[in-house]
């Protein structure tokens, strides 16, 4: 079933504010096993969504449309569905019900309005909600005949018509309510639209997430992996620093998607050995690293430089992080490092802050100081001045010791700062990560 969404709004195509609705509205459709093929934004100029309007349906199964339903006079959505369908527009009545208790509530609860203080508390208040009414009825209409889906958390009904026979659902543009509506009556909706259609196509479908390779160079371990196999693709997404690999297999029986997927997972697993961390759409090497510390009872103490922080901030986003992390040490001048760690001042002289050595005592001094199991060190060239010939911008060296396990990690990353320091941070996970496979290997 191929969908399209159509997002409304001036400042949408001003740049003003950020389309959400529309990724949240692909990802859910997806999930019901719904394609959205075309994502489209227009301006409130009613001659534009009749047109975006008259297009999607000619090429999509369902449209599923955000904005244009407030009580402004340039929200038009209600008044250009009805003229495309031929209806009226109408006042949905439970709608206005809930406005009206709504907006009931709040004026009895507020001062009286100047000019109005001589008038009774009861005719005040009906002369307030009168005006209130004539302006916010406009977010209570709907096209005559249509299926009104409601709005548990704001005012605007929802709304579906069918346009040329194609079902075009109107959602309003604020998020929240958006989302309200399509968990209380969407998901339903649309699987029923779905089945209707007969014959559906399944999906299955696996996300991997890989840390330590490059998008093209996670790709060509992947080339040719779905060749041959029926309604098998493969898919990237870069989600600086880690890729998503998305394997998806579609068949009119789910059973038989199922089966090929899981065909495909050992594939994968093999040509991405020691990259891919987990599966899923929501555990990122941050939650996993401290999910697996936390089991694990182990902890980890922080020794930073360059990131100044950063990685301790990724290591107490989880709730209960508290048990896997008792603290770090920030150390960004070499007079830090030596007074917090104890880093040795002959070694900072030999070979500088940026250095194997320099880090391999600053992580020994962290573990030592905190008692802890792990330590993570990291000292770099963050940018964008400071390089050397010798050590350019985005040289970073990370330390991981503990009482039998020492590594390190040299990153020769020349991109902008906020990248050197994000993708040092998670190497530093990373090297936690490995380290924790090999203790349980034991």
């Amino acid at each position: 079933m191929r969908a399209e969404i159509l997002t409304i709004g001036d400042e949408l195509c001003r740049g003003e504010i950020v389309d959400t609705n529309s990724s949240y509205l692909a990802a859910r459709l997806w999930d019901l096993d719904i394609t959205t093929r075309w994502m489209t934004s227009c301006t409130d100029d009613a001659a534009d969504i009749a047109s975006a309007m008259a297009q999607a349906v000619t090429r999509a199964d369902l449209v599923v449309c955000s904005g244009g339903l407030g009580p402004t006079e340039d929200d038009l959505t209600v008044d250009v569905l009805a003229r495309l369908v031929g209806a009226e527009v109408v006042i949905d009545e439970p709608a206005k019900v809930r406005m009206m208790e709504r907006f009931g509530r709040l004026l009895s609860s507020q001062a009286p309005m100047p000019g109005m203080e001589r008038a009774s508390e009861g005719s005040r208040a009906g002369s307030a909600i009168e005006e209130l009414t004539r302006i916010q009825l406009r977010q209570v209409r709907v096209p005559a005949g249509s299926r009104v889906h409601g709005n548990p958390v704001g005012l605007s009904p929802c709304f579906e018509v069918a346009l040329s026979g194609v079902p075009v659902v109107c959602l309003p543009g604020i998020p929240r309510e958006l989302h309200g509506i399509f968990d209380a009556a969407l998901v339903g909706r649309f699987t029923e639209l779905r089945e209707a259609r007969g014959q559906v196509e399944r999906i299955a479908r696996r996300i991997y997430r890989a840390f330590g390779r490059g998008e093209s160079q996670v790709s060509q371990a992947c080339r040719g992996l779905v060749d041959g196999v029926p309604g098998a693709s493969i898919h990237y997404q870069v989600k600086f620093p880690e890729t998503l690999v998305k394997l998806v297999v579609r068949d009119r029986d789910q059973g038989a998607a199922d089966a090929r997927l899981d065909a495909l997972d050992a594939g994968v697993r093999e040509r991405l050995a020691g990259v891919v961390y987990g599966t899923g759409e929501h555990e990122t090497l941050v939650e996993r690293v401290t999910r697996r510390l936390i089991e694990s009872s182990a902890n980890v103490a922080t020794a930073e430089s360059c990131t100044g922080g950063m990685l301790g901030e990724l290591l107490t986003r989880m709730p209960g992080s508290s048990k896997a992390y008792p603290g770090g040490a920030i150390v960004y001048s070499n007079d830090e490092k030596v007074r917090q760690l104890g880093v040795s001042q002959a070694t900072l002289d030999a070979y500088g802050a940026v250095s194997e050595p320099t880090v391999q005592e600053m992580a020994r001094g962290a573990r030592e100081r905190f008692g802890v199991d792990y330590a993570i060190a990291i000292s770099g060239i963050a940018g964008p001045d400071g390089g050397t010939p010798d050590k350019p911008v985005g040289t970073v060296w990370i330390a991981l010791d503990s009482a039998d396990d020492q590594r390190t990690k040299k990153l020769s990353w020349p991109g902008a700062r906020d990248q050197v320091r994000l993708l040092s941070a998670w190497w530093a996970l990373k090297l936690l990560h490995d380290a924790l496979d090999r203790k349980e290997a034991r």
